[in-house]
């Protein structure tokens, strides 16, 4: 289903926002690596940048229901684990 839905991004079919949003959905807080492993960077860098963002109660959105917190969390923690592990500030853009 990931690969699927990278492949709709990478062929203009849907936005980077709207790739975020659908992964988010699928994030397991137990372990987001499995979703979170195979998205690409810039992709990412939106997630966490949503992500930081992220206030529970008052957000909505047009892509269904809105991730949970834990899924947030789990995604934001998974992210910024990426980038201390590559000794980098932010990820950069390319494939994952």
């Amino acid at each position: 289903m990931i690969t699927e839905l990278v492949a709709m991004y990478q062929k203009g079919a849907i936005t980077a926002d709207h790739l975020t949003a659908e992964c988010l959905h699928m994030v397991d807080p137990e372990n987001p690596a499995l979703v979170l492993d195979s998205l690409p960077d810039e992709i990412l860098t939106r997630m966490l940048e949503y992500a930081q963002r992220f206030r529970e109660g008052p957000m909505v959105s047009n892509y269904g229901i809105i991730p949970a917190m834990d899924q947030i969390e789990a995604a934001k923690a998974w992210i910024e684990e990426v980038q201390t592990s590559r000794g980098i500030g932010s990820l950069s853009s390319g494939a994952h």
